[in-house]
């Protein structure tokens, strides 16, 4: 079964980035080249239309020339191959990907990773491409062969890929589920979270599974990637099972299903994250139901009611700002809520994990309760009639 997965990243010195990861520096470009291309883990190499004799040439022109201009180096990408293909096939796919992103012109250097540990069951590509500036003739700005910096350029591109993948493992006789699609869960329809990428080191080491980065903590929480692709995991085999059984799935109404609480998450997103709230946001439904069903209730409406009533606050971050913010800045509260809103990622994946959870015990529990009244009703013993006596009968009785 074929895998989409698409990975882009660009190296730039541009002034103007937005992420300070994607700065480059002298030597980088090389350094990479390097990396993917080493014997050891690339089983083939492709390089077309470089501008240098060699691949550290070529990449200490493209910094110089991206230096000059301020502008990007080259154009990473990371592209999953499909398993069930052979290893000529791969390198077709690889070469016509290469050769249709870069219209012919642009250069570009492929390695295909596929021959040793876990490349062998997960084989991919790695690509680097250099952009090419083309006069058009007029007075205006070269423009670029890639084009990779237009909006929507790089969603177009693994367009590309899916399309261009599915048409060849077509023409190879490949059937329906060696397809893929570049179109999200949500895009398709398809009522399952998407797991996040841990890579290979992660995996490799037991002990990078049980830490998280330093620098990240104050996102997740000191939880690691796999903790989270856990939970998710867990999340979707629950919907899945509920699917299955026919079932209510998540988001719908249950009617008197206490279970089913309303507005289970976006009124957690309503209210804010004092300390009380998070002790209630992270219990279990089914426990709130027993202890706390009616007044937490009653708590939350009043909360909502009063942050709702607050015209400053609803301007300021309407839907989501907690009440403390009302008086604060328009920009510090935007800030303020993006972070918020990525550090709340485990806690919402937890409360969706329980109140999967708590449905099917509750459904459990009802077909038990079913089960145990049919037996009671199978078990109970039928009246007995008397037979109806004949003429004869009743008249030796009333002798």
């Amino acid at each position: 079964m074929a895998l989409f997965s698409f990975r882009h990243s660009v190296k730039t010195f541009s002034e103007k980035r937005t992420v300070e990861s994607r700065a480059a520096k002298p030597g980088q470009t090389a350094a990479h080249l390097r990396y993917i291309t080493r014997p050891k883990a690339a089983r083939v190499v492709m390089q077309e239309r470089l501008s240098g004799d060699t691949r550290p040439m070529t990449a200490f022109l493209a910094e110089e020339e991206a230096q000059r201009r301020k502008g990007r180096v080259c154009e990473r990408f990371v592209i999953a191959l499909p398993v069930e293909a052979s290893t000529t096939q791969r390198e077709a796919l690889v070469r016509a990907f290469a050769e249709r992103l870069t219209k012919g012109v642009a250069g570009f250097v492929a390695a295909i990773h596929d021959q040793h540990g876990n490349d062998t069951r997960n084989p991919h590509a790695h690509f680097v491409f250099f952009d090419v500036q083309q006069k058009t003739g007029g007075r205006g700005r070269p423009k670029s062969t890639l084009g990779l910096a237009r909006k929507n350029a790089i969603e177009g591109a693994a367009k590309m890929w899916a399309e261009l993948h599915n048409e060849m493992m077509r023409g190879w006789g490949f059937g329906p589920t060696s397809e893929i699609s570049h179109l999200s869960y949500a895009e398709r329809g398809i009522d399952r979270i998407p797991t996040i990428h841990e890579g290979a080191s992660a995996r490799v080491k037991p002990e990078a599974m049980r830490k998280s980065k330093e620098n990240w903590k104050h996102v997740d929480q000191g939880h690691t990637r796999a903790e989270a692709n856990a939970i998710i995991r867990e999340i979707n085999k629950l919907k899945q099972e509920q699917e299955n059984a026919g079932t209510i799935r998540l988001g719908k109404s249950n009617g008197d299903n206490p279970a089913q609480r309303s507005g289970c998450v976006s009124e957690q997103r309503e209210l804010g994250s004092g300390d009380g709230q998070i002790a209630a946001r992270n219990r279990p439904p089914f426990d709130q139901s027993r202890q706390t069903n009616k007044s937490s209730s009653r708590v939350g409406s009043e909360a909502i009611k009063t942050a709702r009533g607050n015209p400053s606050a609803s301007q300021q971050c309407p839907g989501r700002q907690p009440p403390f913010l009302a008086t604060a800045s328009l920009g510090f509260a935007r800030s303020l809520r993006r972070g918020r809103r990525v550090r709340r990622i485990y806690r919402e994946l937890i409360m969706l994990r329980d109140t999967l959870k708590a449905r099917l015990l509750l459904n459990e529990k009802q077909r038990r309760l079913l089960s145990t009244a049919n037996d009671r009703e199978n078990r109970r013993t039928p009246k007995t009639t008397k037979p109806r006596e004949s003429g004869a009968e009743r008249g030796r009785r009333g002798r």
